[in-house]
């Protein structure tokens, strides 16, 4: 098969773009992919991801606005100011590019086609281009590519630098059209996503497919220096409930900072963040320690970083925590704000032991860890009694932790996987809810009164649905910011509007803009309701919906698919049910004993 061309690959955008139904996408796909030659399936799969690599290799295809018009003024003869213009009036540089390329002012001396290959290539380049005289060759590499492309190529071409692909297709709906291809076989969709946890490369799990079959999918194991998508918590809402659901088990704290994955070969060390990004260069605290304490040639670890106050001995809240979280001014914070990484889990010791049931792995972990001030364990007990798992409970939340997470003492880790092997148990939910829920920011309105002053007067909120890809509405939250995070949302929100609705987001309200589903916010409600203007979990004029929800702070290490789902919802609502009738009855009983 020769080299594919990249006007079938720009036809499959085009066909995504114009269906919001996740089964059409992975029809379009499937049928896409059975055309795929294995030299190319690779690039294909980045390409739709708006990628040149998995995210682990920190290469960012991404590139300003005004870079991208230069490129269209130099590819089609027009001015920049006339390539802003119409901007302005069409909103997407893609459909400007677009138009400009199919009413060109200027004609190539000499056209040719664009091939897959070509354009991977020049993304590529684009994104490993650094230090001086980088911008200019990033503009030279994108007109290049502007000049040999058909209108319709031109408008994703301009797209993918801008990260606007917007196509509504998650990993999921991918992982599903590679299964199609294979005639759908529902055991082949298993092995491909165990293998995208444990690798993180959906563009490597495609191209094993292509070459090596199931048997080569089946061999890709976890390697130091490679993240593994983090195992998942479930909840439940009382510590009676989870002894009841795993009898024995072990309690750790729960710790409000972010999840870091640690790996180690021999003096090499990564820092990894539940969402595969590479932190290594931002915690050089933690690096050495990881060299110094982890007494393995090579591991893995899972563990949670969170701020410590030196002189009071307290952890800080999670906003400030993230402040660590930066690419520059890292040696002043890290002397301001130092980390702990409280580990709690062991996925490879020199060889995978995921497999192996957690009261083992805790044994491994705790013969790997030497003494020191930066790396500890998290503390554990072991227990079948709810009165003990309450107790620990509540010994965590007066030292400022979140709660507990219990553990199933004979289970394996599960990467990726939101599985009752560990349970979390946040704050006692007393007939409200009392836990908090991670929403993904769909759209924002100007402000009235006050507020009009920072152009932002709240969000609209979705949860995911991961039956159907899609980000339903639950709440509008308009109260919880400062000052400061209102002008905040405002400048992040403006750089991500879109004109028309994202097709992945499901609403019956419109708010004044609507942006693409990309920040996760922590909100805090009194509780779960239904409502007819909300589309979670919606069924007969009904959804769900937080009452009185006010921001908490926003969640830069979640991706938006992270986010709670409708199900948990959905659990959530029936919890908070339960809890109140147990509390109604509790009453009449104390009502009738005076």
């Amino acid at each position: 098969m020769g080299e594919m061309l990249f006007i079938e690959l720009a036809k499959v955008f085009e066909s995504l773009e114009k269906t919001t139904k996740r089964l059409e996408m992975t029809s379009i796909l499937a049928d896409f992919f059975k055309k795929t030659d294995a030299s190319q399936v690779r690039k294909i799969v980045y390409l739709l991801q708006g990628r040149v690599a998995p995210a682990y290799k920190g290469l960012d295809i991404g590139m300003g606005e005004k870079l991208v018009e230069q490129a269209i003024a130099k590819a089609t003869g027009y001015k920049q100011s006339e390539v802003e213009k119409a901007y302005l009036k069409k909103g997407d540089l893609g459909l400007v590019a677009e138009e400009m390329v199919s009413a060109k002012k200027q004609k190539s001396l000499i056209s040719q086609d664009l091939t897959i290959n070509h354009v991977f290539e020049n993304f590529y380049k684009i994104a490993s281009a650094t230090g001086s005289g980088s911008q200019d060759l990033k503009v030279k590499l994108l007109t290049e590519l502007l000049n040999n492309a058909k209108p319709l190529e031109a408008r994703y071409i301009v797209r993918i630098p801008l990260d606007r692909l917007s196509l509504g297709i998650g990993d999921p709906t991918v992982l599903d059209a590679l299964s199609v291809k294979e005639a759908g076989d529902k055991s082949l969709r298993e092995v491909l996503e165990k293998a995208y946890n444990v690798c993180c490369d959906l563009g490597l799990v495609a191209e094993t497919l292509y070459t090596k079959g199931v048997k080569g999918l089946e061999e890709i194991k976890m390697t130091p220096g490679v993240p593994v998508m983090p195992a998942l918590c479930e909840r439940l809402p009382s510590a009676q409930d989870i002894i009841k659901k795993l009898g024995k088990c072990a309690a750790e704290p729960k710790f409000d900072g972010f999840r870091m994955q640690a790996h180690k070969d021999g003096d090499k060390v990564w820092l990894f963040s539940r969402r595969q990004e590479n932190m290594t260069n931002m915690f050089p605290e933690v690096v050495e320690a990881v060299r110094k304490q982890v007494k393995l040639e090579k591991a893995i670890l899972d563990g949670e970083a969170i701020g410590y106050d030196e002189k009071t001995g307290e952890y800080l809240p999670f906003q400030k925590t993230m402040q660590r979280k930066r690419k520059y001014g890292i040696e002043e914070m890290l002397k301001e704000n130092p980390l702990r990484l409280f580990v709690f889990d062991i996925i490879h010791d020199g060889k995978e032991v995921a497999g192996k049931p957690f009261k083992q792995r805790r044994k491994i972990l705790e013969k790997a860890i030497a003494e020191g001030e930066t790396i500890r364990l998290t503390d554990q007990i072991i227990t079948d009694d709810a009165k003990e798992l309450q107790e620990f409970f509540e010994d965590c939340i007066s030292r400022g932790l979140e709660g507990i997470v219990a553990k199933d003492l004979n289970a394996p880790y599960t990467a990726g996987a939101r599985k009752f092997a560990w349970i979390k148990l946040k704050r006692s939910y007393k007939g409200e809810l009392s836990d908090t829920v991670d929403v993904v920011i769909v759209g924002y309105y100007y402000g009235k009164g006050a507020r009009a002053k920072f152009g932002f007067g709240g969000f609209l909120a979705a949860v995911y649905d991961d039956d159907t890809g899609e980000f339903k509405t639950i709440t509008r939250v308009g109260s919880g910011f400062t000052e400061e995070q209102m002008k905040e949302l405002r400048e992040m929100l403006e750089k991500i509007k879109v004109k028309e609705k994202p097709k992945n987001v499901d609403s019956l309200i419109k708010p004044d803009e609507w942006v693409t589903p990309k920040y996760v916010a922590e909100v805090m409600a009194d509780e779960i309701t239904k409502s007819p203007l909300h589309t979670c979990g919606r069924r007969k004029d009904e959804g769900y919906a937080l009452r009185f929800p006010r921001m908490i702070g926003l969640k830069f290490d979640r991706a938006p698919e992270e986010a709670t789902t409708v199900k948990e919802i959905i659990e959530m609502y029936k919890q908070q049910k339960r809890i109140k009738i147990g509390e109604e009855k509790a009453k009449q009983v104390n009502d009738l004993e005076q």
